[in-house]
């Protein structure tokens, strides 16, 4: 990619760890301010030093669906404008089937994966249409949308949920030149996956017929799927929207 971000601001939900971490590490290194979120203030405070003077660090947990409107003003104060959005944070909640679930951690997941995305949607789309130019959004889905996984209701349909509300944001904002698209990671390295084991553990998760087997075989790193999001707020990109990537080796095919 020869393309440049420079001038551009982007906003990073789930800023401070895994592909959170590496997009806003990524979209930085082309050039872009970055307003980087996450709940996990200390953490997100290391990111934005090794950024330097171009990160501004949000601590806000997505859970508290009152204080997103506040997402975007800050990063609009400290800024000036947002180009890109990148909804990254998310979370699995407590496991439960359909016989017997949680719904108090059901709603937790879907306040986080889905309507938090949506409010920050909103607002910062508000924005590019009343500054014109256009912009990026890009939600970060999961396979488990795609994929039958015993125990993860919520989260497999929450992250489903974010592939129809990025069709439907796709269609209704490009008459502003807004794209909207999304991603589908499959098991990528982070500090939830490190839980289950180390690397060659990992592997074995992603070969054979497992649940969560793929056709290459491997276990994807934050930066794979960074990669392919910074791709998706780039000016090569400028012809797609309403799609989902799917960036999980060919867990999804």
């Amino acid at each position: 990619m020869t393309s440049t971000l420079a001038g551009t601001v982007s906003i990073v939900t789930g800023a401070a760890s895994g592909i959170g971490r590496a997009t806003a590490l990524a979209l930085a290194a082309e050039g872009a301010a970055v307003a980087l979120v996450d709940r996990d203030g200390a953490a997100l405070d290391t990111v934005a030093a090794v950024i330097g003077a171009q990160a501004h660090a949000i601590t806000c947990d997505l859970a508290d669906l009152a204080a997103v409107p506040g997402i975007v003003a800050q990063a609009l104060e400290r800024f000036g404008r947002v180009d890109h959005l990148v909804n990254c944070a998310g979370i699995t909640g407590t496991a439960g089937t359909v016989l017997a679930v949680d719904l108090d951690s059901w709603d937790e997941v879907y306040a986080v994966n889905l309507k938090a995305p949506l409010l920050l949607m909103q607002h910062v789309a508000n924005h590019m249409v009343a500054r014109g130019g256009g912009g990026r959004i890009v939600n970060v889905s999961s396979s488990s949308a795609f994929r039958a996984r015993l125990s993860q209701i919520a989260y497999g349909s929450s992250k489903a949920a974010l592939v129809q509300l990025t069709r439907s944001a796709a269609a209704e904002l490009g008459p502003h030149d807004i794209n909207v698209n999304a991603v589908a990671p499959g098991l990528t390295k982070s500090a939830i996956t490190a839980r289950l084991g180390d690397d060659d553990a990992l592997t074995a998760l992603v070969t054979g017929d497992g649940t969560l087997a793929n056709l290459l075989g491997r276990v994807s790193e934050p930066e794979d799927v960074a990669a392919v999001i910074v791709f998706l707020c780039a000016p090569a990109s400028r012809q797609i929207t309403g799609q989902t990537i799917h960036t999980s080796a060919g867990a999804v095919v």
